[in-house]
C-alpha cells in the first residue's frame, strides 16, 4: 500500500511539472509569428488588403538587419546597435473602419523584434529612447509618456507624434511598436491629444501584449 501511494504521488508529481511546462508563463510563443494578430484577432481590425507586401501573409519576416531595412523602407541599425542582436522581426499593417474619430478608418502598423533574452528587449527599449528616429519626436507635439498608464507588457511609453499615437513596449524577450495612422481628411481628422483614438492605439497594444 505505501508503495501504491508513493506511485501515485510520484505520478502526481510529474503530472503537474507538465502542466507548468504547458503554462504561458514558460517562456512565450515558440514562433514570432504567434504573436501576429490575424484579421478580427482585434476587434475591428483586419490585415490592410491595400498593403501588397504583408496582405496576403500572417506577416513579413526577417532576421538580418539588411533585410529588416529592405522590408521597411528605412534605417534598421537602432535594433541592431552593439549589445543588442535581433533574432527575428515581424511586421504587418492592419486597416479599421469602424473608428469613429476617424471617419474614413484608421490604419495600424505594427513591428515585433525578438531578442535571445528579456534582458536584451527591455535594454532595447531603453537604448531606443535616445536614438534620432525617437529623440527627434520630443515636444512636437507632446513628448513620451513613459511610463504608460495603463501599462502595456512590462514597460511601455506612449508618444502622440502629430499626426500617430505611437507606443513602444517590451514583454519577455520581444519589443514591439505599435503606430496607429487616423485617416486623413476632413473633420474628425487626426487630432493632436485625441483621448479616444488614445484608447483604441492602447487596445491594439494590449492585445498584443496578451499574447506574449
Amino acid at each position: 500500500m505505501i508503495r501504491l501511494v508513493s506511485l501515485l504521488f510520484s505520478v502526481t508529481l510529474v503530472m503537474g511539472a507538465g502542466l507548468l511546462g504547458c503554462s504561458g508563463d514558460s517562456g512565450g510563443p515558440k514562433d514570432i509569428l504567434d504573436v501576429v494578430p490575424r484579421s478580427n484577432d482585434v476587434s475591428g481590425w483586419s490585415v490592410d488588403p491595400n498593403n501588397s507586401t504583408t496582405a496576403s501573409v500572417v506577416a513579413q519576416t526577417a532576421t538580418t538587419e539588411l533585410a529588416v531595412e529592405g522590408l521597411i523602407d528605412g534605417a534598421a541599425a537602432d535594433f541592431f546597435a552593439d549589445p543588442y542582436t535581433p533574432t527575428n522581426f515581424a511586421w504587418q499593417n492592419y486597416a479599421n473602419s469602424t473608428i469613429a474619430d476617424a471617419p474614413d478608418g484608421a490604419r495600424v502598423t505594427l513591428s515585433i523584434i525578438e531578442l535571445p533574452s528579456a534582458e536584451q528587449a527591455s535594454g532595447l527599449y531603453a537604448s531606443l529612447r535616445s536614438a534620432s528616429l525617437y529623440n527627434r519626436k520630443a515636444g512636437t507635439p507632446e513628448d513620451w509618456q513613459d511610463p504608460t498608464s495603463p501599462l502595456v507588457g512590462s514597460g511601455s511609453r506612449i508618444q502622440d507624434t502629430g499626426d500617430t499615437w505611437w507606443i513602444n513596449f517590451h514583454k519577455g524577450s520581444f519589443y514591439v511598436e505599435v503606430n496607429l495612422f487616423p485617416s486623413a481628411g476632413p473633420a474628425p481628422d487626426f487630432t493632436p491629444g485625441n483621448a479616444n483614438t488614445k484608447a483604441v492605439a492602447f487596445t491594439f497594444a494590449q492585445a498584443v501584449a496578451a499574447k506574449l
